[in-house]
């Protein structure tokens, strides 16, 4: 398998089996398991233990039985069904189907891997260069943003390939062979590549007219491609999930549905709830040297979009993103199209607003979390145009919100000392 050549079934859904896990690193794999949960499940309405009675109260809302493949095992639904008087079992069963669609749906429509009949989506546009295509609005919309924002990192698709090769390596040996920092052949593919994603004449996205789009390839990208053997030009990759969770949270409130609160397991939040009557709360974690700090929990009401960047591993889709070496350095999928490499400014930055969906709110944020370390002035300018920040300097938690409300806790620590590895 060449560099950047992926495992076509590394990121597919795949049927449930039972496996014989290494006894190595069991206290580490306990420890993130405990953080992937409070992340993945933290964003529930303060409170949830004094559920209603009966069918009537929050619940989760999952997809129906024997779906199509789709993109909910990224994500949690939870709503207070029967709040509006209607019955409780016929909310959620109209909620599952609203839901069902919109995830199957999400999932075609960001697949770099395959296409789909009914839909023109990410792979279908990687194959077609120099073609104009008509796509759903909501894919559309997506690229559209990320092309005004001039997120160029959009086409770093190879890349990305190579990471996940990277991150689902063994030993440091063999990721090391994917690392630009690490082997010379790396680094210039990471160079050559970049070099390509800078330059809008060498790649860019077209907007000919209403839905189309025209993923334009130079030549000379399409014949270096080619010797290379990449598949996607374009990937969303890290910031798919906030394009999903934006689209599942805006189907759901167009049905007329807003008591509820979607979370990704990578830390993005929509919380829908417009009445202003509920406190949620959102995890806050620290990663000081090498132990992950919980310093209690952000106190908020809805409707917000959160946003969480993070230098270290925070949820299961996390697991294709990270790698840590045996000597503690980390590896994240935040590479920049300057130079093809990943760069943070901070081990976490977390952004909200109460304006904007994550989408929107994260390329707003993206570049400040690049930068050589964050910085508070230009958090500030983020605040001016309502979008929050909370991040933390020598062990402590900084914000631009003048609101901001949080519940403080004893002091615990999560221990990452240890790199994480696959089962073998």
């Amino acid at each position: 398998m060449g560099r950047t050549v992926k495992d076509p079934n590394r990121r597919q859904p795949k049927p449930v089996q039972k496996v014989q896990l290494s006894e190595k690193n069991v206290g580490r794999r306990i420890v993130l398991v405990v953080l992937f949960l409070a992340i993945g499940s933290g964003f529930l309405v303060y409170g949830f233990m004094n559920f209603l009675r009966g069918d009537s109260g929050w619940r989760e809302i999952s997809v129906k039985a024997g779906s199509e493949l789709n993109c909910s095992e990224d994500f949690t639904l939870k709503y207070n069904v029967g709040a509006g008087g209607v019955s409780a079992g016929g909310e959620a069963k109209a909620l599952s189907l609203i839901y069902t669609d919109a995830a199957v749906k999400g999932y075609r429509l960001f697949n770099i891997d395959e296409s789909f009949d009914d839909v023109t989506n990410l792979y279908d546009i990687n194959q077609h260069p120099n073609e104009v295509m008509t796509v759903d609005p909501v894919l559309y919309d997506a690229l559209k943003k990320v092309s005004d924002a001039n997120c160029r990192e959009i086409y770093l698709g190879p890349l990305y390939a190579s990471l996940e090769n990277l991150c689902m390596s063994n030993d440091d040996a063999a990721a090391a062979q994917f690392d630009p920092e690490k082997d010379d052949d790396a680094a210039e593919e990471a160079a050559a590549v970049a070099a390509f994603a800078q330059n809008p004449d060498d790649i860019s996205m077209e907007f000919p007219g209403e839905n189309q789009v025209c993923l334009h390839v130079s030549d000379a990208y399409q014949a270096y491609a080619a010797e290379m053997g990449y598949t996607a030009y374009l990937d969303f990759f890290w910031m798919k999930n906030a394009f999903l969770i934006d689209y599942l949270a805006d189907t759901i409130r167009g049905e007329g549905y807003q008591l509820g609160i979607i979370s990704s397991k990578d830390g993005f939040v929509r919380c829908l709830d417009e009445t202003g009557e509920k406190e949620y709360q959102y995890p806050l974690y620290h990663l000081s040297g090498n132990e992950i700090q919980s310093h209690g929990t952000m106190m908020y009401e809805g409707p917000k979009s959160i946003v969480f960047f993070h230098a270290y591993q925070a949820g299961s889709p996390d697991t294709y993103r990270y790698y840590q070496y045996q000597d503690g350095t980390m590896r994240t999928p935040y590479l920049s199209a300057s130079d093809g490499k990943d760069h943070t400014a901070a081990s976490e930055l977390i952004v909200y607003s109460g304006e904007y969906g994550c989408a929107d709110t994260l390329l707003a944020a993206f570049f400040d979390y690049q930068a050589e370390s964050l910085s508070g002035e230009l958090l500030k300018t983020l605040a001016s145009q309502k979008i929050y920040s909370v991040w933390f300097e020598n062990n402590e938690i900084q914000t631009t919100d003048g609101k901001f409300s949080g519940t403080a806790v004893n002091l615990s620590l999560i221990h990452i000392s240890e790199p994480t590895r696959q089962a073998e």
